[in-house]
This record gives C-alpha cells, sequence and structure tokens, in this order.
C-alpha cells in the first residue's frame, strides 16, 4: 500500500478470501490479480532492504545446488543461489523472506547460516524444475505451452490526428480506442489464465513427484519402471 501498488478495498478482500481458503496473503493477492509478482517482489525488496535475483538469468553454483536437496528446496518454496562453505552462509532465493520458522528450519536441515534474496514464487519453482530435475521451463508461458490455440488479432495503426500528448512531467500516449483497450483486457485476462495453469501444472507436478517417492520408498515401485511407462 505504501508503494502504491495496492487499495484498502483490495487488501479487505484478499484478507477475507485468505480467511475462507487459507494459504499466504501474498499468493493470494497475485492470484487475484490485485497486484502482479514482480511488483510484490520489488516492494518486499524495498521495504525489507533485501537484493532480489533474477533467477532466470542466474546460474547457480554446484555447491549451493548440493547443499540443499530438491524435497527441501520444493518443502520450503526456495532455491539456493549461492554459497560459502567457509562461513557456511547459503544464499537462497525466497518469495516470502519474512517467514522465520521456515528459514530456521532451513537452517536447520543445512547446517549453514541462511541468507535471503527475493524472487518471484513461480521463478522459484521453475529453478527448481530446472536444475534439479532437467525440465525445460519458460519464463512466459502462452495458451500453445498447454496444447490451447490462442486468437490473434490485428491493431489498426494509430491516427496522425492523435498526437502523443506532452507534459512538464511526462510524456503520456492518448487513450486507446475502444476496441484497442477492449483487446488489451483481453490479452490480460489470457496472461492471468495462463499463470494460473501454470500454477497448477507446476503443483500437479510436485504431487507426481510426493506420490513417486513415497511407492518407491515403500519399494511398490522402482523409479525406472515408472519411466519406462511413461515413455
Amino acid at each position: 500500500m505504501d508503494a502504491g501498488l495496492l487499495t484498502e478495498t483490495e487488501l479487505r478482500s484478499a484478507l477475507a478470501e485468505q480467511r475462507k481458503w487459507g494459504g499466504k496473503l501474498g499468493l493470494t493477492l497475485v492470484q487475484m490479480g490485485f497486484v502482479d509478482e514482480n511488483s510484490m517482489v520489488h516492494a518486499l525488496s524495498r521495504q525489507l532492504a533485501i537484493p532480489t535475483v533474477d533467477l532466470e538469468a542466474h546460474t547457480p553454483s554446484p555447491v549451493a545446488l548440493q547443499a540443499v536437496r530438491a524435497d527441501i528446496a520444493e518443502r520450503y518454496t526456495v532455491f539456493p543461489t549461492a554459497a560459502d562453505p567457509l562461513n557456511k552462509v547459503l544464499t537462497v532465493a525466497t518469495a516470502d523472506p519474512t517467514n522465520v520458522e521456515s528459514l530456521q528450519e532451513l537452517a536447520f536441515h543445512t547446517g549453514q547460516r541462511i541468507q535471503v534474496v527475493v524472487a518471484a514464487a513461480s521463478s522459484i519453482e521453475r529453478a527448481i524444475r530446472r536444475n534439479y530435475h532437467g525440465e525445460v521451463t519458460s519464463p512466459t508461458a502462452t495458451p500453445l505451452t498447454f496444447g490451447m490455440d490462442e486468437p490473434t488479432f490485428e491493431l489498426a495503426p494509430p491516427s496522425e490526428s492523435e498526437p502523443l500528448i506532452v507534459t512538464g512531467r511526462a510524456t503520456a500516449h492518448p487513450t486507446p480506442a475502444p476496441r484497442e483497450s477492449e483487446l488489451l483486457q483481453r490479452v490480460d485476462d489470457l496472461s492471468q489464465q495462463v499463470a494460473s495453469l501454470e500454477r497448477m501444472v507446476a503443483q500437479q507436478a510436485r504431487s507426481l513427484r510426493a506420490m513417486l517417492e513415497l511407492l518407491e520408498t515403500r519399494g511398490l515401485v522402482t523409479r525406472d519402471d515408472y519411466l519406462a511407462k511413461v515413455r
């Protein structure tokens, strides 16, 4: 709210939704479309004076990856970005740097002091799938990613009678035509739907991995048998 990204009405609506369904408030705000993940990350970074990290462009050190098992990273939704074995300091990316209890448990599991940087939850999940499970991920999903046809539109070029509005503070573009505004809203709606689908697929993948590990632990199936079936 201090950053101007959220109104009091939106916050009250998100709190009501959180009380109804549970979960983290930040995730609820994102799912309801009140705040996008990048804005949430940067607001947290400014408020808590914690740096951000772009996991799509970041290559973690092998030492950092070895310090945190895949199931631990998935359990706490964190991703190791760097390690200092000499001083026993592990840097992890998290979307919830205020969750001190989870960070303390992570320190216990790794036997190292934890230093945090902030990243979007979806980018952390992609980094886990990419670096621990060898999956090919994309930071920007499209409907074609899920086998859906995406409608295309042609926007008419702007009229020469609609010049840019220049003020002393900033340069503003003219108000979009009604058809263009409608198309932009449709694109925004599709983007939110795709983001929801990506989160759902990631959750299903985690559930399947957990089930496979449980069956493998109980000796009911082997990983080779499972891979042979799905190929």
